[in-house]
């Protein structure tokens, strides 16, 4: 095996066991409060928080990563206070707001950071695991498809309270895996790293016009957590079905991970970026549709062709709308924007909607609402690269 096969398949490894970690705290959180006895709007306020923690922390961590040129060491640091915050979030299962609101926000938070670090630390080791994170990143669809069935197996047998040392296991194991991989390629430069470099991300009109797009389509995306789980709650799906549908869509993201290459290869970054968003009109359309749990399943197919050609090309445009000495930092402050305030934004507006319209005229808007990002996207489409051509 050849050294870049080799280190392809190391990552492919990590990225397979560090999901089936991160499902098992993540895929059962709306059950949970629910099961908690906390309504629609109160969940929204509680998964709200979760935004302020993902906001702050990705941005800190991104910019601490090109200070001190490390990102493994940051991603060892954030997993270890996941590991903690998981175990305090599951280990009350009774009713207390606040109590859940410190708690659901740190592990939420520490969940999208630790995952923005794992991306941005496998898109700078080497070139090659760029031009392959697809097939990369397909093994931690794959491993997410493994542990959601796992999670609620463990709930089954166990309850909710015993997911923290589940957590915890699972992470030990995604230690060892990660022990002895190389840590991001930075760039030297004479000055130390200042914020006020920070300026050159803000003053490009492509950059912020790229990010305000997946903005607007992660508060779609993000509602498929929370406002389908409420619609499948309301045809009366179970913790297994549940379940099913986080394997089912991480099985059927696979062939457009793996194929991620050569997609980009052969469409680029923003044509992927248009179908992608595109297609999250028809699926949403299609939830709101359904009048069973096997429904909202096998609406949830466009997984295929939404959310990872949506990632692939957001990983790849982010990078080539950065200046090389502020790629964490790019990657991690657009993060902490269309993934935190999606995440502030969607449970506190769906919440309100749900209770106000029902779960799906929810949908219906959801699906309406796609239309603005795929406008800016088109015109975005027309714009010349920070670096290259995407």
């Amino acid at each position: 095996m050849t050294k870049d096969r080799l280190l392809i398949s190391r990552f492919m490894l990590l990225f397979l066991i560090a999901y089936i970690s991160y499902a098992v705290p993540y895929t059962q959180v709306i059950p949970f409060l629910t099961k908690a006895g906390y309504s629609a709007d109160q969940r929204g306020l509680l998964l709200s928080g979760m935004a302020i923690v993902a906001m702050v922390g990705q941005f800190l961590f991104g910019y601490l990563c090109d200070k001190f040129r490390t990102v493994q060491k940051f991603f060892y640091l954030s997993t270890v206070l996941f590991v903690i915050v998981t175990w305090a979030m599951y280990a009350y299962t009774g009713t207390s707001f606040y109590y859940h609101l410190l708690t659901v926000s740190f592990m939420g938070g520490l969940f999208r950071i630790v995952l923005g670090l794992l991306d941005t630390w496998t898109l700078e080791v080497d070139p090659i695991l760029q031009i392959n994170f697809g097939p990369i990143r397909a093994f931690g669809a794959l491993g997410w498809a493994i542990g959601s069935p796992i999670t609620a197996y463990v709930i089954e047998k166990f309850g909710y309270g015993s997911l923290g040392i589940t957590y915890m296991i699972t992470t030990l194991l995604t230690l060892a895996v990660s022990y002895g991989l190389n840590d991001a390629h930075k760039v030297v430069r004479a000055e130390t790293l200042k914020i006020k470099d920070i300026k050159l991300l803000l003053k490009s009109k492509q950059y912020i016009l790229l990010v305000l797009i997946l903005l607007f389509i992660n508060i779609v995306a993000t509602a498929d957590m929370y406002t389908v789980v409420d619609k499948m709650l309301a045809v009366g799906a179970s913790n297994t079905d549940i379940s099913m549908k986080w394997s089912y869509q991480a099985m059927v993201e696979l062939p457009f991970f793996f194929g991620g290459a050569f997609m980009l290869r052969r469409f680029g970054g923003k044509k992927l970026l248009i179908f992608s968003i595109s297609m999250y009109f028809f699926r949403f359309m299609g939830y709101a549709w359904a009048s069973t749990p096997f429904q909202v399943i096998a609406f949830s197919t466009f997984q295929m062709v939404t959310f990872p050609l949506l990632t692939v090309a957001t990983k790849v445009l982010v990078n080539n709308e950065s200046p090389e000495h502020l790629r964490s930092t790019g990657q991690l402050f657009a993060l902490s924007m269309y993934s935190g305030l999606s995440i502030l934004l969607a449970p506190v507006i769906c919440g309100y909607l749900v209770t106000w319209f029902g779960v799906d005229s929810t949908l219906r808007v959801l699906a309406f609402f796609v239309l603005i990002p795929l406008a800016m996207a088109l015109w975005y489409n027309t714009m010349k690269p920070y670096n290259s051509e995407a």
